[in-house]
């Protein structure tokens, strides 16, 4: 960093300080907004539609509970089981005209006497314990419950997967009649939770105390995917499955998302809702709203440093002027020209290049001041200055060494031609016309040369040479060009 410039230096830390403060400025609304959102899904959202969902869900299994719980009272079916279960027509009549009137997929009653299974086209089977497919049958009378829901294929309607709503049928005294109830067809009932994922958008499914799905918007999960199986849940089950007294929100991680999980138990069935939502949407829009913060960031930022570098390249190039240039005569000061009168002899040394020096002074210039005041002397040097300027090459270097006091460095330039350029200055004054506020000025002016050989550049000895030439032109008469120790143009040139 040595090598780097100030300026350099300047433009990379304020690039830095403003890039640094836009990107952190931007991840900590990220972040503060991603924790506004995360602890508003957590604290509000989730569970205000988790209990939206869990009373609809009440509400859609309430009517099939609700039938079935009729049917269970209806003094019609428990006198037509206690009467023998003559009458074939009867019962399938009835349980058509439930299944009908509701739209149930099907509609059944299970004698304990006889352990016929009657629906609504008649009997499908005699219920046996050595049946698989019956096992729910004796599970459910053995558990003493009331009603309950049960998941299984319906016998009836070629496998099809069903959700069966069952009720206890009994007379008086409690003497165990059968079992009845109505059934939802599993596609419906997807359907219904489907519906709740295109309202909500959130996922919802349900499953039972052994973690087991029991209702999903696929279908194709329900009694077979459990929660052990499922990613990131999969350490969770336990927990969840003890959760039957309290609504519950978890966090984790599937497929490189961030999700929540609601849960609800519902007592009457010994199932849990389980409703999931992902950070989706809302935390895209954060993220969009963070980039675009970034690249307004980077375009502001960008603006700036441009303005910075045009104000810090103005400025420097004035404080330059003034470092370098004269403010009088706008040739070069004292301290820069004699830096590039060593740098040109450091240059001419190593290359084998000769180099030469002018001296020049304004001749009889304290007499302008005097008589005209010295802001005409000041107009008069700026007008030689400018005379001076238009004799030399874009090589050469001008520079204003005190007063009316001027040196001219020559660089690749021998004693002949530096006398050619010195005459030609000399000429080119005295021949000038300098048009001041007091009217036309003439000047003259001396020149002292000096030039040196590559092998014998000394700026100290060639500047005290040039400077003992031009003092001798002076001596001899001014307005003319002497050299060293030696004159040339002694005469004034008219």
């Amino acid at each position: 960093m040595r090598n780097v410039s100030i300026r350099t230096k300047l433009i990379l830390t304020l690039s830095s300080v403003l890039v640094l403060a836009f990107v952190c400025t931007s991840l900590l609304s990220y972040f503060v907004s991603r924790g506004s959102f995360r602890s508003n899904i957590i604290d509000e959202t989730l569970p205000l539609i988790s209990n939206n969902i869990y009373s609809e869900i009440q509400r859609d299994l309430m009517r099939p509970i609700y039938v079935s719980s009729l049917m269970a009272n209806d003094t019609f079916l428990k006198d037509w089981a206690l009467g023998g279960e003559k009458d074939m027509e009867k019962i399938t009549k009835y349980l058509k005209e439930i299944k009908d009137k509701y739209g149930f997929s099907s509609s059944f009653f299970v004698s304990e006497a006889t352990g016929n299974y009657y629906y609504y086209a008649g009997i499908l089977k005699k219920m046996g314990p050595q049946d698989a497919h019956d096992v729910w049958y004796y599970d459910f009378i053995e558990s003493g419950a009331g009603f309950g829901l049960d998941v299984d294929t319906d016998e009836a309607a070629a496998g099809t997967l069903t959700v069966f709503i069952n009720h206890r049928l009994e007379g008086d005294g409690g003497l165990l009649l059968g079992v009845t109830g109505v059934a939802l067809n599993m596609e419906k009932v997807g359907a219904i939770l489907r519906s709740y994922r295109e309202k909500y958008k959130r996922t919802v499914y349900m499953v039972d105390s052994e973690g087991l799905v029991q209702m999903h918007p696929d279908n194709h999960l329900v009694e077979r995917a459990r929660l052990s199986e499922m990613e990131g849940i999969e350490g969770l089950e336990k927990e969840i499955l003890t959760k039957k007294f309290e609504s519950h929100i978890y966090e984790f991680d599937r497929n490189g998302r961030r999700l929540f999980l609601a849960l609800r138990y519902f007592p009457d069935f010994d199932w849990f809702l389980i409703v999931e939502q992902g950070e989706g949407a809302p935390l895209r829009n954060i993220r969009v709203t963070m980039f675009g913060n970034l690249g307004v960031g980077f375009l502001v930022t960008c603006f700036i440093i441009a303005v910075v570098i045009f104000t810090v390249n103005r400025f420097q190039g004035r404080l330059e002027a003034l470092a370098t240039v004269d403010d009088l005569t706008k040739t070069f000061n004292r301290r820069h020209f004699m830096d590039s009168f060593k740098g040109e002899a450091a240059r001419a040394a190593r290359y084998g290049h000769p180099v030469s020096l002018l001296m020049i002074d304004a001749d009889r210039f304290k007499s302008i001041n005097d008589t005209f005041g010295h802001h005409i002397g000041d107009e008069a040097l700026r007008n030689l200055a400018s005379i001076i300027k238009d004799c030399l090459r874009e090589v050469d270097v001008l520079g204003r060494l005190g007063g009316e006091e001027f040196a001219v460095l020559l660089p690749e330039t021998g004693k002949q031609a530096a006398v050619h350029v010195a005459q030609r200055i000399r000429a080119a004054v005295e021949s000038g016309i300098i048009e001041t506020e007091a009217g036309r000025l003439r000047l003259t002016v001396s020149v002292g040369v000096a030039s040196a050989a590559p092998d014998s550049i000394d700026t100290k000895d060639l500047l005290k040479q040039a400077d003992a030439a031009m003092y001798r032109a002076k001596e001899e008469g001014r307005n003319r060009v002497c050299v060293e120790t030696e004159k040339t143009g002694n005469e004034p040139l008219s």
